[in-house]
């Protein structure tokens, strides 16, 4: 196993991480929206 091999899939899984992290929070908050529920800090 290469170096650039584990660097590469490393990074993508970081990338896909983020990317489901940042939808998660999009989704919540378009689902939020539309039942009217107010978000509680």
């Amino acid at each position: 196993m290469d170096f650039t091999k584990l660097l590469l899939i490393f990074g993508f899984s970081i990338a896909i991480y983020i990317a489901f992290l940042v939808l998660g929070f999009v989704l919540r908050n378009k689902n939020l929206l539309a039942q009217n529920i107010k978000q509680e800090k």
